[in-house]
């Protein structure tokens, strides 16, 4: 069978432009799109060897979509001038390789290709390939005679949709996705749906219906979603209408004038030389890359010797300061009593905030990354290596509009938790010695009363010891066994919670595991690092997290415990000073708060401003009893849920969790999300950005991705678990960071610890009603939000005793 191989040239492209450096030709003219573009076409024809190729290209004037409807693809920034000559040049590209080109004014690229489909896909010696870069075209998959082959890393790796593929991902058939784009619209090109549905109604709706049209007129108005659907029956066909593809446009062809006869070298070498791409004729993966486009006149900083070598000139200015991992170098500056150096640039926390879930961020890494590996280009001076880092890292950070977030909240930062390092904390260790003894008598207990619950004794520590205790010896959970991917019975935290009623053993278990957890993760850690002044110093790691949130390690102090049976034994722990008190100030569900501004949803909007306590709210909702009739566990189930919904939890993780029978467990969500609808509404359009772009960003920019080039690439369940959390946890991080950078400087307060939603200062004794009132005026005004921030404010020479500061 032939192949005719349809090439949707402008989304290759844009793919292209986006997912590679930066790249000059030998006269200095933007060719990295190019690059990318020329690798891929190799890849494709040496690998697929067709018979026939053509490809399309959009046309900047208007097209019929934008003639009758304004706001299609409106909110899409203009393109770059970077990208814009490279589209032009990208045809002569095309020429050269042979391979015929379409365009058409008023049509797009996809409308080009849909319509060369409808030309051939009758003819059974062909097979038609769709190479682009997106899943707009998945409309005009058949069979697997017409396929769809999309990017899925970098510019070169590929997968393919049949229509097997198409059904397993939408779980529709090919000619519902225009219907399917009717429901639910299309993010992409700002095609507006019907309000309220995503993507699991749309495909509820259509399996029970079949198409649009059988929906409006079949659907009787007692259908739970009636009032939802049918009044938006105009809105649905317009949004449809704009995503079909026009398989019918004017145009003229052959199958012999899309022939094509094969790469001939001689033809591109030209083409090459002229954009600096000869050795990609050469292939073999040794291809000599373009150099790195941009001037960056940087000051490059390798260590605090050649930061105390820059003149006090060069330490301020508006000219940046490069160098790979500042916090290390400005904490022996802050030691020395040293004027430290402004603006910053840190080319691992850019690398970083580009793909923040990139766990190799080694200086080296990045030069392979961003710059190339095996080329005479590649700077071999560390400083100049630093230069071109930094030059690259700053362009990407401008183009993913990422300049904001690292200029105003990364950068600053770093001094901040340079000075919260070299202080410190106090930690008094005969508190801690006194508690760990409390902690091993109870360990020891426990430990007895379990042999005598199992009538033997096993290693408790040992997860497979446990295991065949439980479901060996005792015959916990018959037909309910869970596994792990080795095949070993799990006896996780989930686990034992489920198995809680079935023997007295399981609550011991869970105990015993509690109180071992805090002795080895917390005191042991703790009793270890306290230095000679009786104080902890923790490493903050700024770029160990997906969504922003700061961890540290050695010791790990993000993780105190708040509410157990230990937390606050633990924290009486932690000490101020002689003549000091600390002062905490800690937002009153931030989260939560977080959750009504990017939701706008009525009820919590309403509650946050009046002053309501929104967990008594949902649980008069959820348990359909007025608000002053809320018993104290129901504000607990309550709680659980409303903390869960914001990390995607679902009926049986908030069973366990709260002890309900799954089915009440169902029930209690569903009534949530009908009394507070705008909750499920953002949920799922956040969960079809993340499908559509391969990333969710927040209102500041800040992105996570979650395609394999670039991030985590979890499983669907967990997929939309952390699509739906990043939005609301990334603000979260955005809004500490900001309230420790403008906080932290306030004169006599010292930043020593920042931990969930809280940030613990250490200030003397006679100024604590003169410091806390502008500290917590700073952090309750330090971001703007449709409901108000609040923050507790409590003092006390120990953590765990704080009192309230009215």
């Amino acid at each position: 069978m032939k192949t005719l191989l349809l090439i949707d040239a402008h989304a290759l492209i844009h793919r292209a432009f986006h997912a590679l450096p930066p790249l000059t030709s030998p006269t200095g003219e933007p060719v990295g799109a190019l690059y990318g573009l020329a690798r891929t076409l190799n890849k494709v024809l040496e690998e697929r060897k067709p018979d026939y190729v053509a490809a399309a290209f959009d046309r900047p004037e208007p097209t019929f979509r934008k003639e009758v409807f304004k706001e299609y693809k409106a909110h899409r920034p203009k393109a770059p001038d970077e990208l814009v000559s490279q589209l032009v040049k990208a045809r002569e590209l095309f020429h050269a390789f042979h391979i015929t080109t379409f365009e058409r004014p008023g049509a797009e690229a996809d409308d080009i290709i849909g319509t060369l489909v409808e030309r051939f896909k009758d003819d059974q010696s062909l097979r038609v390939v769709i190479l682009t870069g997106d899943l707009d075209a998945l409309q005009l998959v058949s069979g697997d005679r017409v396929v769809v082959e999309t990017m899925k890393k970098g510019v070169t790796e590929m997968v393919t949709y049949d229509e097997k593929a198409v059904r397993e991902r939408y779980g529709l058939p090919i000619q519902a996705l225009p219907d399917y784009k009717g429901l639910v619209g299309d993010p992409s090109d700002n095609i507006k749906g019907v309000k309220g549905v995503g993507p699991k109604t749309a495909e509820k709706l259509l399996k029970e219906f079949g198409t649009l049209e059988n929906i409006f007129e079949q659907m009787k108005p007692t259908h739970p979603l009636a009032k939802k659907i049918i009044p938006f029956k105009e809105q649905a066909l317009f949004a449809r209408k704009l995503a079909t593809i026009d398989r019918h446009l004017p145009i003229e062809v052959r199958e012999e004038d899309l022939q094509y006869p094969g790469t001939r070298r001689e033809t591109l070498a030209s083409l090459y030389g002229e954009l600096g791409f000869q050795s990609l004729l050469k292939g073999g993966g040794k291809e000599k890359k373009p150099a790195p486009r941009g001037s960056w006149k940087s000051i490059a900083v390798a260590d605090a010797a050649a930061a105390l070598a820059l003149s006090p000139a060069e330490r301020g200015g508006a000219t940046p300061k490069a160098a790979f991992d500042w916090k290390p170098i400005l904490k022996e500056l802050l030691a020395r009593g040293t004027t430290l150096p402004a603006p910053l640039f840190d080319v691992k926390v850019a690398a970083w905030l580009l793909n923040p879930d990139e766990e190799d961020l080694a200086f080296e890494s990045l030069e392979h990354r961003f710059l190339g590996r095996n080329t005479s280009l590649l700077p071999r001076e560390p400083r100049e290596a630093l230069r071109a880092l930094a030059g690259v890292l700053a362009y990407k950070l401008k183009e993913y509009e990422l300049q904001k977030v690292f200029n105003e909240m990364e950068m600053p930062l770093i001094p901040v938790l340079a000075r919260m390092e070299l202080l410190g904390v106090g930690v008094h260790a005969p508190a801690l010695r006194e508690l760990k003894a409390q902690l091993e008598k109870e360990l020891n207990d426990l430990a007895g009363n379990i042999y005598r619950e199992v009538g033997a004794s096993f290693n408790i520590n040992s997860p497979r010891q446990v295991s065949e205790v439980l479901f060996g010896t005792l015959k916990l959970g018959e037909g309910k066994v869970r596994r792990t991917a080795t095949g070993q019975r799990r006896t996780g935290r989930d686990v034992l919670l489920e198995l809680e009623h079935a023997h007295p053993v399981v609550s011991l278990l869970l105990r015993y595991r509690e109180n071992a957890k805090i002795l080895s993760g917390f005191i042991d850690p703790l009793l270890s690092a306290i230095q000679e002044d009786g104080r902890v110093r923790t490493t903050f790691l700024q770029t160990g997290t997906g969504t922003g949130r700061l961890s540290s390690e050695q010791p790990n102090l993000q993780n105190i415990p708040q509410e157990s049976e230990w937390a606050k034994p633990l924290r009486r722990a932690f000490r101020a000073a002689a003549g000091k008190r600390f002062l905490s100030f800690d937002y009153s569900q931030l989260e939560l708060r977080l959750l009504a501004h990017l939701t706008q949803d009525p009820q919590l909007l309403e509650a946050f401003h009046n002053g309501e306590d929104i967990h008594t709210l949902t649980a008069s909702h959820i348990f359909q009893v007025p608000r002053d009739l809320v018993s104290p566990p129901m504000r607990r189930v309550a709680k659980t849920l409303n903390f869960g919904i914001i990390y995607g939890m679902g009926a049986r993780a908030f069973s366990r969790s709260s002890g309900l029978r799954p089915e009440e467990a169902k029930r209690f969500i569903e009534t949530y999300f009908h009394n507070f609808p705008e909750i499920r509404v953002w949920q799922e359009r956040v969960k079809a950005e993340a499908r559509t772009y391969g990333f969710v960003k927040n209102v500041n920019g800040r992105r996570r991705w979650f395609v394999k080039n670039h991030g985590v690439a979890p499983a669907p369940g967990e997929f939309e678990r952390a699509a739906v959390n990043m939005p609301l946890q990334s603000l979260a991080a955005d809004i500490l960071k900001l309230a420790m950078i403008q906080a932290g400087g306030i004169a006599g307060a010292e930043l020593v610890l920042s931990i969930h939603d809280e940030l613990l200062f250490e200030v003397p004794d006679d100024t604590i009603r003169k410091i806390a009132p502008a500290i917590r005026e700073t952090m309750e005004h330090v971001f703007s939000l449709s409901v108000p921030l609040t923050v507790q404010v409590r003092h006390g020479k120990h953590w765990g005793d704080m009192e309230l500061l009215e």
